[in-house]
């Protein structure tokens, strides 16, 4: 796991994302070798929404995600391998205005990783972690589970499950636990900080990994449960794309996203149009 201290500007802004799915775990595909994929999570409580800028090292940055919220991850992008800069500023703010937060990250090919960003720097200034999802294949008949631990109010955290396992046990805020492999099947989990307790369930799927999200919620814990590997053969390109001795511009991500949207919109007309007749 690799610390990254997002280093603040003049205003205290925070990664915004889009919201969450919850997914059961499925089978982990992997990248290939000359890319790798990353995604990042929001687990800021009490910051305020900004834009995500990204780009390789050096070059001009694009705005890739807009306007998310507090325990929100995004979903897997590719890149190449190599050097690249991620910053944050205050949501529609111009893009010439100086980010609120910056950091670079390394990315290595066939290796998938999770950002997340948690408000324990130096005077609960922001920071990331760069974790590295593990793809390999878990024992037979097993799936593997791990913990990120975002709730900064109701802290520490355990997280235990029948059989006398423990996924996480007293878990401090910003930290990521190991895997632990369990058999397949459904898992009635307990959280529980201090005085607080919460149950959660998790589907576990054989040859799976799985992140388990814990969240505060208006004094309460919550648990969203994330495939670890993508949901598609090649996630799209993260609006950066590098090789061949420069940049190229690439399609952005949120055309997926615009693309369903239409969609929506097209059934509930046609519903609408059905009551109608």
């Amino acid at each position: 796991m690799r610390s990254l201290l997002l280093r603040p500007g003049g205003l205290a802004a925070a990664l915004l994302f889009l919201a969450p799915t919850p997914v059961p775990a499925a089978a982990a595909t992997a990248p290939g070798p000359d890319v790798g994929w990353i995604r990042v999570g929001h687990l800021a409580p009490k910051v305020p929404p900004v834009d995500i800028y990204f780009a390789p090292f050096g070059q001009a940055e694009k705005v890739v995600i807009r306007k998310a919220g507090y325990g929100a991850v995004t979903p897997y992008s590719s890149l190449g391998p190599g050097k690249y800069t991620l910053s944050m500023r205050p949501a529609d703010a111009a893009p010439a205005t100086p980010p609120a937060l910056s950091a670079t990250i390394d990315v290595a090919g066939r290796t998938a990783y999770s950002l997340l960003v948690f408000a324990n720097g130096p005077g609960d200034t922001l920071k990331g972690d760069l974790v590295t999802d593990d793809l390999t294949p878990p024992a037979a008949g097993h799936g593997r589970v791990r913990v990120v631990q975002g709730s900064a109010a109701i802290a520490p955290v355990t997280v235990a499950g029948p059989q006398g396992v423990t996924l996480a046990k007293d878990a401090a805020y910003g930290q990521t636990s190991s895997y632990v492999d369990v058999p397949e099947g459904r898992w009635p989990l307990q959280l529980a900080g201090g005085a607080v307790k919460s149950a959660a369930d998790v589907d576990v799927k054989a040859g799976s990994s799985t992140t388990l999200l814990v969240t505060e919620n208006a004094g309460t814990l919550e648990a969203n449960p994330l495939s670890d590997g993508a949901s598609l053969p090649e996630p799209p390109k993260l609006g950066v794309e590098t090789g061949g001795g420069g940049t190229a511009p690439a399609p952005p991500l949120w055309p997926v996203f615009a693309a369903a949207a239409g969609l929506l919109a097209a059934l509930l007309l046609g519903r609408r149009a059905a009551r109608a007749r």
